[in-house]
């Protein structure tokens, strides 16, 4: 069954009600009237490139905010009571949630975005348009994901430790397995692998196929479904996992971060934005950590686009006010101010992006991560596809953490998934 128009919105219509306490048709439609404005979040853009766009942009009022909270909740309430909306916003990875509501955005390609689109990966390009082929989103940034691991700790146990030879070790998850068992021999005590669901999240990253066709056809117990999910169990039974579920939570990463510090997580899979994770986290670990192709092949994670609401007064000038931020010239600050890989591959070869990595024992991540983001399979993603990843993942960790017959967890899984989906209506 096709997504039926209006479904996240109507939701929000109350919450837009009591945000503004009035209509939407005494008040004003956009945030700021004559003015462009842009709503973005913490770290959401660079605010180097930002600046410069404010100037450069002038004459278009251009302004921006930076939305406190939650902006997708905040986005919501102001498209139901169409008030005091912003003209251009960032919208996540879950883009195709606001697809059913494709009339309260603008198409960029009404805009004249056709003529760029072979500017940025394929991939990622189709992940902004919804099955019908309005394009919503313009590309920000991706997360092609690696494997990150201690070359100090795997060259101590004799096991390949430099990149290439690494990568060739571990072509597959099954090969990283058995690879993380004859080292943890070497080092007891350490692990490989972050948790389960780190292993279901980046197996599905790296398959062309989620949980829905593009005509948004629910796909059911597909094999890679039941593939990814034996998969992230084999590597809890093997004793691979060091178990730190929920650890990317605010305030509940304290035990992930000093696993870093201290050796115990050894390597894992993750994707391009955890460095800065990782620098900030560890820097006495400074020179010791590598990157490589993650076992398994490639796969993204994450990753954002703008788009232009249909109240927007002047679409033409808020798309080049867009073109610009995202341009191939301007993407390669975004990533040295706040780390947002490139969604353009022509900013993968900046000289600036090419440049030794201390922290990475000299290594150059950009040639890794560039290949990876090449390599990454299309796909798509449905609006329901997060909470349903969350679903599988939320019963491995009751696996993982607190003993759960995986058997009833897998069952459990597939009964909430389908509760879920009736009542949105999309199975009967």
């Amino acid at each position: 069954m096709t997504l039926t128009r209006r479904r996240f919105l109507t939701g929000a219509a109350a919450t837009g009600a009591a945000a503004f306490g009035v209509a939407g048709c005494t008040s004003p439609t956009t945030a700021n009237p004559g003015s462009l404005t842009l709503w973005y979040t913490y770290n959401g853009l660079s605010e180097k490139v930002l600046s410069k766009a404010i100037k450069r942009f002038a004459h278009d009022k251009f302004v921006t905010s930076q939305v406190s909270g939650d902006l997708k909740q905040r986005l919501l309430a102001a498209l139901a009571g169409r008030a005091y909306l912003p003209d251009i916003t960032l919208l996540g990875d879950n883009i195709s949630t606001y697809f059913a509501d494709h009339d309260r955005f603008v198409d960029l390609n009404t805009l004249g975005a056709r003529s760029v689109e072979k500017e940025y990966l394929p991939w990622k390009w189709a992940a902004g348009a919804s099955p019908e082929g309005f394009q919503m989103g313009f590309p920000i940034d991706i997360g092609p994901a690696a494997l990150y691991y201690r070359h100090d700790i795997f060259e101590k146990a004799g096991v390949a430790s430099e990149p290439d030879d690494v990568a060739a070790a571990v072509p597959t998850w099954e090969a990283y397995f058995a690879f993380g068992q004859k080292l943890q021999k070497k080092m007891p005590g350490r692990y490989l692998i972050t948790d389960t669901k780190t292993v279901f999240t980046y197996s599905m990253a790296q398959q062309p196929q989620k949980y829905f066709d593009r005509q948004n056809h629910y796909l059911d117990d597909q094999a890679h479904v039941r593939q990814a999910w034996d998969r992230a169990l084999e590597a809890f039974q093997r004793h691979l996992t060091a178990g730190y579920a929920g650890s990317q939570g605010t305030g509940n990463s304290v035990d992930r971060h000093a696993a870093w510090n201290s050796g115990k997580e050894m390597s894992l899979v993750n994707a391009s934005w955890i460095t800065g994770e990782i620098k900030q986290s560890a820097p006495g670990t400074a020179g010791k950590w590598r990157v490589c192709r993650a076992p398994g092949g490639a796969g993204n994670q994450g990753g954002s686009f703008l788009a232009i609401t249909k109240y927007c007064p002047r679409p033409e000038a808020a798309f080049e006010i867009i073109r610009w931020l995202q341009s191939p010239d301007n993407q390669p600050d975004t990533y040295l101010d706040v780390g947002l890989f490139p969604s353009s591959p022509s900013a993968f070869t900046d000289p600036r992006l090419l440049k030794p990595e201390p922290f990475f024992g000299g290594q150059v991540t950009m040639k890794v991560f560039a290949e990876i983001a090449k390599g990454v399979k299309p796909a798509y993603f449905s609006p329901w596809d997060i909470n349903i990843s969350d679903t599988y993942t939320d019963e491995l960790t009751n696996v993982e953490l607190a003993g759960k017959d995986p058997d009833k967890a897998w069952n459990d899984a597939r009964t909430t998934v389908e509760r879920l989906l009736r009542r949105q209506g999309v199975l009967t």
